[in-house]
């Protein structure tokens, strides 16, 4: 016996609403039986995500973050926002740790307790610390990034709020309320310093790990996005980090915009486009793998800059 077509209609009706999530009791209430939920399920038409909710969407990349949030906070209660990364992977800021599946929820009870693939962070958030996005209830970017503040590495914090801040999802004026997020919280001190690193003009986390590089060897660069005039083209080019009273220049080059065939090509022709704009132009370039030795950045710099 297969399920009716006027209960799939009325599944997906419902789930629309919700990033085609719907929990077991909904699924009961529009007409499916618990022996048609099992089935579906067996089948892979439906895919369960938490104790209690279904992902009933089509595709093969399957449930989304979103639908997987939205399947675990319509069995937490109404208490229960999303926190932390998971509040940060939604609101899109990156520079992140790598996505290991945990989604995190903040809530002041004791009622929903963390477990596999769940982290509950037992905290109060005041009401003007949280907010909704596309109806998922979140922690606040400024909320959400004052957290992590908290929870994550120098290096990766200070890429989270440059991400945050360079696509906006971080206003100024929020960036300025930070040390309020912080006060009174275990490892404020600590974070709040990292606070004032942040810069809007990053445009990568390996731009961050670059110049967090340079100011702990005495080097920041003075100009982030040095902007370069290339009148007979009608364009302006850009290098990531900047000295230019010294002529020297940072590129740095992630596996992503600057792996393919195309892109070596590409950054060559700009290389020397960049060099005959400014003569004497001393631009030196780095990958990930030269942010695990500091010195395969600052020596060079170095050199370039003429300082001991």
């Amino acid at each position: 016996m297969t399920i009716s077509s006027e209960v799939l209609r009325n599944v997906h009706a419902l789930a629309a609403s919700q990033d085609r999530v719907l929990t077991t009791a909904q699924l009961r209430e529009v007409g499916a039986e618990r022996a048609d939920i099992r089935r579906m399920i067996r089948a892979g038409q439906w895919v369960p995500l938490t104790r209690g909710s279904c992902w009933v969407g089509r595709g093969a990349r399957g449930p989304s973050l979103r639908a997987r949030v939205r399947g675990l906070l319509l069995t937490c209660g109404s208490q229960a926002m999303a926190a932390g990364l998971t509040a940060a992977r939604l609101l899109g800021i990156q520079g992140l740790p790598p996505d290991d599946g945990t989604l995190h929820l903040a809530t002041p009870h004791d009622t929903i307790r963390s477990r596999q693939g769940v982290h509950i962070h037992r905290t109060p958030v005041p009401d003007h610390a949280h907010t909704t996005l596309r109806g998922i209830p979140l922690t606040t970017p400024a909320r959400t990034c004052a957290d992590l503040l908290l929870q994550l590495p120098r290096a990766e914090a200070v890429s989270m709020l440059d991400s945050a801040l360079h696509q906006g999802v971080l206003t100024s004026a929020d960036h300025l309320t930070l040390p309020t997020h912080l006060s009174g919280r275990p490892g404020a001190r600590q974070a709040r310093g990292w606070v004032p690193l942040a810069d809007a003009r990053a445009e990568s986390p390996l731009e961050t790990r670059i110049r967090l590089i340079c100011l702990d060897g005495g080097l920041p660069p003075p100009v982030l996005q040095w902007p370069i005039p290339d009148p007979e083209r009608g364009r302006t080019l850009r290098i990531d980090l900047g000295w230019p009273a010294q002529r020297v220049g940072i590129e740095a080059d992630g596996q992503g915009p600057h792996g393919t065939p195309q892109a070596l090509y590409q950054d060559r022709f700009r290389q020397n486009r960049l060099t005959t704009l400014v003569p004497g132009l001393a631009l030196l370039r780095f990958t990930w793998a030269d942010t695990y030795r500091p010195d395969n950045i600052l020596i060079p710099l170095r050199q370039a800059l003429q300082r001991p």
